[in-house]
């Protein structure tokens, strides 16, 4: 938990809109990551929710843009669609940009260049609200702000949890890169919203303090939520605020995860249980959160599980509730809810517990006190220690607790909100829209409006040629859209033959060009002294020739320079085979530890920031000159790079000189340069590190190939003794790899929905071939893959009974350059054929097919371990009865059907196949890279109340054992009762030395009853 360093201050409010009304209407967008249907429950989800559901019955228009695409927790897309028509608004699922993204955040620039593509071909909304959580309306609001769209609808950004504030509080890096550059998009979508409404002035003195610029129009507003929508149950005798409740139940209320307080919590509980002043019950309400790295990463269910061992009151969990069960839960009878987060903007659980007059004890952090009226502080918030709030609870628990009261009539919020915008449909209605914005945002006239009275800018294109051998088609795309002069740098006396040749091409054209001889001038010193010579409104700076314009680029940023000539411009990059190059603007540390957040060597530079910002550095480098000075005019003149969100410029050569800038150290060093000249030397030397822009595990491409290898062929590691045929009957789904066509390979048998999720997001598959029920994918590897990333690949079958799923995961190493890594064999392409042929003949697939997968292997998320194997009794006779009838015609059959018989006899004789004995290795440990323990689950099926023992060996030799007792949650999913049968033993260090023979045992009554063996090879665990 941080301590504030600075004071928060008090922000105008929406109450003078209250009671507002007009017989006007708004049509309205709200674009956001999370509603309530799509998802189980949040507090964006739940505002969004209220909002789109309380203007809807305003009589306003309303839309609501899904920014996550069709990826819902509950029911299905169309379902959400038709239960929000219900109520009279359209859920929109945004589709996500396809093409290859170079960019430092490809996920989240997916979403922000889909966003305003759907938002450009959308008739016009009066009002949109987004929250600026992960970014969503990036590229939005940068074109709103450049002046080229949007000037006539009003953007409200809601502030609710930008990632930099939920790494602070919670004292954690950021884990994700991507998260990096989305942070810096969360920044910019507050800064440039015409409004921003926070739900907290704390988050909004965070943001202040942290270096955000806050909008002139910045307000503070408790959120809108209308529980009168809300069917909560209660059955308590009626409560109301200042009725102190006697209560000896406890509920810990909220996610549950560190920036929620569990550890807090179970901490406050155990001194408790040490002073003997217990409760008599306490309950766990939430959805698990993330392992707790405080505590070694251990899962929260394990976590709690081991706490209450040492409690000495009732425990239950509660983990799967909506917004509506889980208040109906807290008011099922008297208790006392404990929300003991961390850190808060404006929290939902403390909104709920004083409408619903829960009574509760919060800790005094964020905005948590702005909810609650003052005389209550005391009685309702602690510190946020374990200490005070094993104090608080004592207290409450030996005089009861104070229902408190909330510091705002929550009927009045919701009059100021629907009363503001009536008053914006009026406003629109009697006045010109770019006024009524104008007017809200808190300026007298709009970018818009003074740029209709401004004349056109005129544009001066300076290009220093680098000998591209490209200048001509360079000219030749000035044709379409060009700029009102030219000039042309040289530096060097070879390139003055194609500077003419350039200047005659142009003058034929009638486009002004002449040529500037800097022979033996630094290409910083000569370009900048062009710059400063020039008459022009703006010049378009470009470094080398091999980036082209494409038409509507300088009418952009004629239109862009009316509005406003404070920004740097630049735009998305075209390049051949379906890629685009999208920059995220003055990013600093991404473009440092990522790259292309500045993107092309093309930068319009207006001639009012020319003196503020200074020259280009006086050097003579081939790369980074202007990614130095974008950067410094935003690390020092708070100048901010635009970016155009369409293709305006085009390249055929960008990602080889990207390649070849990311290997020059001069060009790094430049990147670095505005946090390198620091007065503190801690800073310079941390800037002076080295970046990630090499691939990430520093090792160049070249060195994973072999001599039969060109540079451009891809090259997969597969581990060397995992089989690529299927040595096991046939499963209901598989998968494999085609390394030369660069895709994975999936089969499927049975009537439902295939489908393939990368890490969490659904993705395209193509229909390879199709027989009946049995069907063969295909999914092809995305190019835009990053280096050092992992890949998990999960190909579903989704029956209406169950799911089956296999896992690929895949690492890219380098540029072309792949680990596959599965608990099954991934198979090879010629063999994914031989089965999806062999399939093809329904007697043969019959016989194929009946295996313990056909049993036993439902909703298997992962492949499990040859440690689980044995069939049961009654199958193997199924297995031999299926198999006789298909063999019965041939010779080679006959002899294979008596062979099983005898072994399944054999079998049955020595009591294996009846075995009671269950135990499993999961493929997440098997998939680990260098683990420390093995974790998995035993169990005696027919008396679950048996612990079984479990013996780790290391080449033989016994090392430790321990009993099979240990809740995990996750392995109650394949069935409830197995959570309570986990093991979890350590891996001595002597385990991880290549080729280490590891046997895992399972006993029972001294003996041995199941085995198990692993090999520790390449980093892994592998069957044996």
């Amino acid at each position: 938990m941080q301590v504030d360093t600075f004071a928060v201050e008090e922000f105008p409010n929406l109450n003078s809109y209250a009671g507002y009304s007009s017989n006007k209407k708004l049509r309205v967008c709200i674009a956001t990551e999370e509603i309530l249907g799509p998802v189980r429950n949040g507090g964006i989800a739940s505002t969004y929710y209220h909002l789109a559901k309380g203007l809807a019955a305003h009589g306003h228009e309303v839309h609501i843009l899904y920014l996550k695409g069709e990826v819902v927790e509950n029911e299905t897309p169309e379902h959400w669609v038709e239960h929000f028509a219900g109520f009279g608004v359209s859920l929109h699922y945004l589709s996500h940009t396809t093409e290859t993204i170079i960019g430092p955040s490809q996920n989240w620039q997916r979403r922000y260049s889909g966003a305003y593509q759907w938002l450009a071909k959308q008739e016009r909304f009066d009002v949109v609200h987004t929250s600026e959580w992960r970014g969503g309306l990036f590229y939005v609001l940068m074109v709103k702000k450049l002046g080229l769209s949007f000037q006539d609808t009003l953007f409200i950004v809601k502030t609710s949890s930008p990632h930099l504030w939920n790494r602070h509080y919670q004292m954690q890096p950021i884990a994700k890169k991507e998260l990096l550059p989305a942070s810096f998009a969360e920044q910019k979508c507050v800064e440039f919203g015409d409004m921003v409404i926070g739900g907290s002035a704390h988050l909004l003195c965070f943001m202040r303090h942290i270096g955000y610029q806050l909008p002139d129009a910045t307000y503070v507003q408790p959120n809108i939520l209308d529980f009168s929508e809300v069917h909560v149950e209660d059955q308590r005798p009626k409560r109301s605020s200042g009725d102190v409740v006697k209560s000896q139940e406890l509920t810990f209320f909220g996610r549950l995860e560190t920036r929620k307080g569990i550890e807090l919590f179970c901490t406050a509980l155990d001194l408790l249980k040490r002073e003997g002043v217990s409760p008599q019950a306490v309950n766990f309400l939430g959805k698990y959160g993330q392992p707790l790295a405080n505590q070694k990463n251990e899962k929260v269910a394990d976590y709690i599980r081991r706490k209450a061992m040492d409690w000495d009151f009732d425990v239950s969990y509660f983990t799967d509730y909506n917004q509506p069960e889980a208040l109906s839960y807290l008011c099922s009878r008297d208790m006392i809810a404990v929300m003991p987060s961390l850190i808060e903007n404006s929290t939902m659980a403390v909104y709920e517990a004083l409408e619903n007059s829960i009574p509760f004890i919060a800790t005094r952090v964020g905005g948590t006190a702005e909810l609650i009226a003052e005389f209550d502080h005391s009685s309702s918030l602690v510190a946020p220690n374990a200490h005070e709030l094993a104090d608080s609870i004592k207290r409450a628990l030996k005089d009861g607790q104070r229902i408190a009261q909330s510091s705002f009539d929550n009927k009045k919020n919701l009059e100021a909100w629907y009363g503001f915008h009536a008053y914006l449909a009026e406003q629109f209605s009697q006045k010109c829209e770019d006024e009524v914005v104008a007017e809200i945002a808190g300026k007298t006239l709009s970018g818009a409006l003074k740029a209709a009275n401004k004349k056109t800018p005129k544009l001066e294109v300076i290009v220093l040629l680098r000998g591209d051998n490209d200048e001509m088609a360079f000219a030749e795309a000035l044709v379409s859209d060009p700029p009102d002069s030219v000039k042309l740098v040289i530096t060097d006396p070879a390139f003055e033959r194609s500077a003419h040749q350039f200047v005659e091409y142009l003058e034929t054209i009638s486009i002004k060009a002449k040529i500037r001889n800097y022979i033996g001038f630094p290409a910083g010193d000569a370009i900048s002294r062009v710059m400063n010579k020039s008459d022009a409104d703006a010049c378009i700076v470009c470094d080398g020739t091999t980036t082209h314009f494409v038409s509507g680029f300088c009418s952009d940023l004629r239109l862009a320079l009316k509005t406003s000539q404070q920004y740097l411009i630049t735009s998305f990059v075209s390049l051949p085979d379906n890629k685009i190059v999208m920059p995220m603007g003055s990013d600093i540390v991404s473009e440092i530890s990522i790259g292309n957040s500045v993107g092309a060597n093309v930068v319009c530079i207006p001639r009012d920031l020319t003196a503020k910002i200074g020259k280009l550095l006086p050097y003579d480098l081939r790369y980074g000159l202007l990614n130095e000075y974008v950067l410094r005019a935003s690390q020092q003149h708070g100048v901010d790079l635009m970016i155009i969100p369409e293709c305006r410029l085009k390249s055929t050569s960008y990602l080889e000189e990207l390649a070849d800038a990311q290997r020059n150290a001069n060009s790094t060093y430049l990147q670095s340069m505005p946090l390198i000249e620091n007065e503190n030397i801690a800073y310079r030397k941390f800037a002076l590190l080295a970046t990630s822009h090499s691939d990430s595990f520093g090792v160049p491409p070249e060195l994973y190939r072999d001599k039969h290898r060109e540079d451009e062929d891809t090259v997969w590691l597969l581990h060397a003794d995992r089989h690529r045929k299927m040595n096991t009957p046939w499963p209901r789904v598989t998968i494999g790899l085609d390394e030369k066509k660069f895709r994975v390979l999936c089969i499927a048998k049975g009537h439902g929905e295939r489908s393939v999720v990368v890490n969490g997001e659904k993705q395209s598959i193509s229909l390879e071939q199709e027989n009946g029920e049995i069907s063969l994918h295909c999914f092809c590897i995305p190019d835009h893959w990053e280096t050092g990333q992992r890949y998990n690949v999960k190909f579903t079958l989704t029956t209406a009974i169950s799911s089956y799923s296999q896992v690929l995961r895949i690492i890219k190493l380098s540029h072309n350059v792949f680990i596959a890594v599965s608990g099954n064999p991934i198979l090879d392409v010629f063999t994914i054929e031989e089965i999806f042929e062999s399939t093809l003949n329904s007697s043969l697939w019959t016989g194929l097919h009946v295996s313990e997968d056909s049993f036993g292997n439902e909703d298997q998320s992962e492949p499990k371990s040859n440690f689980d194997n044995d069939l049961s009794r009654e199958q193997v006779l199924f297995e031999h009865r299926k198999r006789s009838n298909l063999e019965k015609n041939s010779q080679r059959g006959r002899l294979l059907s008596i062979g099983r018989a005898c072994r399944n006899l054999l079998r049955l004789f020595m009591g294996r196949v009846d075995n009671p004995i269950k135990a499993s290795i999961p493929p997440r440990e098997l998939l680990e890279i260098s683990p420390d323990f093995i974790q998995g689950w035993a169990w005696d099926r027919k008396d679950k109340t048996k612990k079984l023992v479990v013996v780790l060996e290391l080449n033989g030799e016994h090392v430790s054992e321990t009993i099979a007792e240990q809740y995990t949650h996750r392995f109650g999913s394949r069935h409830a009762e197995l959570a309570e049968h986990g093991f979890k033993i350590a891996l001595p260090p002597e385990s991880k030395k290549e080729g280490a023979e590891i046997t895992v045992r399972v006993k029972e009554g001294g003996n041995i009853v199941q085995n198990g063996k692993l090999r520790y090879q390449s980093q892994m665990l592998v069957t044996m």
